[in-house]
């Protein structure tokens, strides 16, 4: 299944609704080059965030961060900020065991400075729960939990808020597999009641709610949910929506697995014509069905493989398939060809635009 997910995160992921803000005042006098110093790394790591440059983001976070420390001393709720800062970028980069010894540190902090149970605890929490590896997910879903509780106590006062935090565990709940995680679509009935469609708020509780319904094979609502995003990525102009990409690739997956084919070619073709984030990029699977294993050939428990060439169109379906090699036999050959005929792509696209390209894959017949 194609994700792109680099933008939340490069990921779908959402900025949370908390600011931080950083006083850049010290008392000191001794201390004004080091706040001149510090200044232009925050301010730098800031022009990376604009320019969408992961590698300075990191160096300009951590060195942010060694400076802050220096600066305010390592309890100051500003380097609790530029900690939380640096955080994400570990998460980012899957380094988890560097985020979580942060995290901890800025809960201490911040639970100092704002009290248990304020608004501003939620962030960190579930970035907690993204600093733990699976084989903690107990521990992890607690922290989402905790997340949730705490905004739920601002329900009335700040629902917008609420509602963004239940969205936001939601979707980490979804992918640690959590029955939780419908709070996703509790969160979508709060923002479609008072936001308009093209909302992002909106947007994002519709393709995540899609996603819900899909881990559980619920493909129609799935693909209701999903289709409410289409008018939306249609009414834009230049690139194309972050999530639009995704939102038409499982799609595809969702009719294909409900057999409406035909209307699936529709949406490998919406792909085809889209103007992408990256101009060159390669073509990517959106869709594959496994080859029949011919019965004769399963009786007689025979094995073999056959390697297939084939073209991915600019609409992303599969043509000009051939035998390159095989073994075992011509059966296995007329199931590989079979199975290809179905499988879908988001196109190979150069300079803009989508364009046919050439593709290879070997299929394996073994028996368990």
């Amino acid at each position: 299944m194609f994700i792109k997910q680099k933008h939340i995160s490069k990921g779908v992921y959402f900025h949370f609704l908390l600011i931080i803000t950083l006083s850049f005042s010290t008392n000191a006098q001794s201390n004004l080059a080091l706040n001149k110093q510090f200044k232009s790394v925050y301010y730098a790591y800031q022009d990376a965030v604009k320019s969408n440059d992961s590698d300075a983001q990191f160096n300009y976070a951590k060195e942010a961060h060694q400076l802050g420390k220096k600066l305010y001393g390592n309890t100051d709720i500003n380097t609790a900020n530029l900690a939380l800062i640096l955080a994400r970028q570990h998460l980012n980069k899957k380094e988890l065991t560097q985020a979580n010894s942060l995290l901890l540190k800025t809960l201490n902090t911040f639970e100092s400075e704002y009290g248990d149970g304020a608004a501003e605890l939620t962030e960190v929490y579930i970035l907690l729960g993204q600093s733990l590896p699976h084989k903690k997910r107990k521990k992890s879903i607690k922290h989402y939990l905790k997340a949730l509780n705490i905004a739920k106590e601002y329900e009335e006062e700040r629902p917008y808020f609420n509602a963004q935090i239940q969205l936001e565990a939601g979707i980490v709940l979804l992918s640690q597999g959590s029955t939780k995680s419908r709070i996703i679509l509790t969160a979508q009935a709060f923002f479609t009641e008072h936001l308009p469609p093209n909302d992002q708020r909106v947007v994002s509780a519709n393709f995540y709610a899609g996603k819900y319904y899909l881990a559980r094979h619920k493909y129609n609502q799935a693909i209701q949910n999903w289709q409410k995003n289409l008018h939306t990525f249609d009414s834009l102009e230049g690139a194309t929506h972050p999530l639009e990409l995704n939102t038409h690739a499982f799609l595809i997956n969702a009719l294909e697995k409900t057999g409406k084919s035909e209307e699936a070619t529709k949406h490998c073709i919406a792909i085809g014509s889209m103007t992408p984030w990256d101009d060159s990029q390669e073509q990517i699977p959106l869709f594959r069905v496994l080859p029949k294993y011919p019965v004769d050939y399963a009786r007689r428990k025979k094995s073999g493989w056959v390697k297939v060439g084939f073209t991915v169109s600019d609409f992303g379906t599969v043509i000009e398939t051939k035998i390159i090699d095989s073994l075992g036999g011509k059966g296995f050959e007329k199931s590989a060809l079979a199975a290809l005929e179905k499988w879908r792509y988001a196109p190979k696209f150069e300079n803009g635009k989508a364009t046919e390209a050439s593709a290879s894959v070997q299929l394996d017949f073994k028996m368990d």
